[in-house]
């Protein structure tokens, strides 16, 4: 197609809704870190480690997930989540990130899945939570605190290791309850 000069243009490429979804993805990613490295200007670094991956079947993957090197994402999933809570997300994602930092991928050894899934949950939530900043900040439910409170007066400290043990003698025995407040 000639151009006003005489010279050849390609015709300009007409985004698919799924390169928007991408690229919008991206942008609120990229958004989302800005908003963390305010508050956590020190972990600059550690926002750089993850790969981010785009996954275009939304059904693989809900929000986020992260296998220590890579940051996966549904587009549509993100843009969802950040349209109706962008703080929700900032806490995802730095969830998400403090696991690869804790290396809890990694060190869960022949413990029980689930309750070491849980037990990691909950040491990084009480981490995000203790660190009262505005990105992340949100009220505390009861459970959470009435969880906090147990295992602070469990005397270990809280690590994911603590948390394990703790629920493996009984505390906090509703695990259902324990993974849907505890999870990002």
């Amino acid at each position: 197609m000639p151009s006003k000069n005489g010279e050849n243009v390609t015709p300009s490429h007409i985004m698919t809704q799924t390169e928007w979804e991408e690229m919008m993805a991206r942008k609120v990613l990229a958004y989302t870190t800005d908003a963390l490295l305010v508050d956590f200007r020190y972990m600059g670094s550690a926002f750089q480690i993850l790969e981010q991956v785009f996954k275009k079947n939304k059904e693989e993957i809900k929000q986020i997930a992260v296998d220590g090197a890579k940051l996966h994402y549904s587009a549509e999933q993100l843009i969802r989540v950040f349209r109706s809570n962008e703080k929700y997300l900032n806490r995802l994602y730095l969830h998400a990130l403090l696991h690869c930092l804790f290396q809890h991928l990694w060190i869960g050894g022949t413990r029980d899945r689930m309750r070491w899934h849980i037990a990691c949950d909950i040491a990084v939530e009480y981490v995000i939570d203790q660190l009262k900043q505005p990105s992340v900040h949100r009220i505390i439910g009861w459970l959470r605190e009435k969880t906090y409170r147990e295992l602070s007066e469990y005397g270990d400290g809280i690590s994911a290791a603590v948390v394990y043990r703790w629920l493996e003698e009984g505390y906090g025995a509703d695990r259902r309850s324990q993974a849907g407040i505890f999870h990002g």
